[in-house]
C-alpha cells in the first residue's frame, strides 16, 4: 500500500484520480529511475502500484512523512469517466465482461448521464472502472489522522514544495494523466447529478475536513441502500429492484459476507 524512494523520508499513498501519474513520476525522478519510462503516463504505473487498503481499518504499513492526495468526491468521480471512458475507450480496449454489459443492456461509449445512473453496473463489467471511482477509505484506510501531511489536489504546488524541502532538490510537479475531454456537473442531468452525489455520498462525510458538499447544493436524501463508490466486493447474484448490491458500511459488510456462506 505504502510507496516508499530509498533515500527519502516519505511515504506516499496514492488515490487514483487524485494527482498519483504526476506524484509517481516526481518520486521516481528524486529516485533516479524516471528515464524507464517510455511512456509517463501510463507506464509510472507499472513501477509505483496503486494498491487496495481495508476501508474499515486505518493503514500502519508506511514510514516517516506519510502523505496523501485527496480530491473533491464529485470532481474525481468525473474525471474517472473523462480519463477511463472519452481518453482511454476501457470498455472496448481493456477487456471488460461484454457479456454482462450486453446483458443490461450498456453500451461502451456511456455519456456522462448514462454512465452515472448506471455506475453499480459498469463497475461490474470492469474492473478498471472499478478501480478508479472507488472510495479514497479503499486505498489509505479509514484514518486521516494517521497521515502526518493530506493535500487537496487543486494544492499540487504545495505538493512539489513539500518534496523539494525533504529531498533538498528543487522539484516541479508535472502534469500527467491530465483528462482530454473534461466533463463537468452543470453537464449532467438533475437525476444523474443526484446519483452522482448519492453515489459520494459516504466519501464527503470521510472528507469533511476538506471539501464541503454545499459546493453543489448538499447531498440530497435517498435510498441508505442506494450504491456508494464504498462497496468492497460486488455479488453478481445480488440484485434489489433490478439493481446491484454492494456493501457500503461495516454492518452491511457482516450481513454481506453472512448470506455468501
Amino acid at each position: 500500500m505504502a510507496v516508499q524512494i530509498q533515500g527519502l523520508p516519505v511515504t506516499y499513498y496514492p488515490i487514483p484520480k487524485s494527482g498519483t501519474s504526476s506524484v509517481k513520476y516526481a518520486l521516481m525522478a528524486l529516485g533516479g529511475k524516471e528515464a524507464v519510462l517510455l511512456d509517463p503516463d501510463n507506464d509510472v504505473h507499472s513501477q509505483i502500484a496503486t494498491n487496495w487498503a481495508d476501508p474499515f481499518e486505518p493503514v500502519y504499513d508506511g514510514l516517516s512523512g506519510k502523505f496523501t492526495i485527496v480530491r473533491d468526491p464529485l470532481e474525481r468521480l468525473l474525471s474517472a469517466y473523462s480519463s477511463r471512458i472519452l481518453d482511454t475507450d476501457v470498455l472496448r480496449s481493456r477487456s471488460p465482461n461484454l457479456e454482462l454489459l450486453e446483458s443490461f443492456g450498456l453500451p461502451t461509449n456511456p455519456d456522462p448521464d448514462t454512465f452515472i445512473l448506471n455506475i453499480e453496473k459498469y463497475c461490474a463489467c470492469s474492473g478498471d472502472i472499478h478501480f478508479h471511482v472507488a472510495s479514497p477509505r479503499r486505498f489509505i484506510g479509514s484514518s486521516l489522522f494517521l497521515f502526518e501531511h493530506v493535500f487537496k489536489f487543486e494544492d499540487m504546488d504545495k505538493v512539489g514544495a513539500f518534496l523539494s524541502t525533504v529531498s533538498g532538490r528543487a522539484v516541479s510537479m508535472p502534469r500527467l494523466q491530465a483528462a482530454r475531454g473534461k466533463v463537468s456537473p452543470s453537464d449532467l442531468s438533475p437525476a444523474a447529478f443526484r446519483k452522482a452525489m448519492r453515489f459520494c455520498r459516504y466519501d464527503y462525510g470521510f472528507l469533511v475536513d476538506y471539501y464541503d458538499p454545499a459546493r453543489w447544493g448538499g447531498i440530497p436524501q435517498g435510498d441508505p441502500d442506494e450504491t456508494s463508490s464504498l462497496h468492497v466486493a460486488g455479488d453478481l447474484t445480488a440484485f434489489r429492484n433490478g439493481r446491484l448490491v454492494y456493501p457500503r458500511t461495516l454492518r452491511n459488510l457482516v450481513g454481506f459476507l453472512a448470506k455468501r456462506r
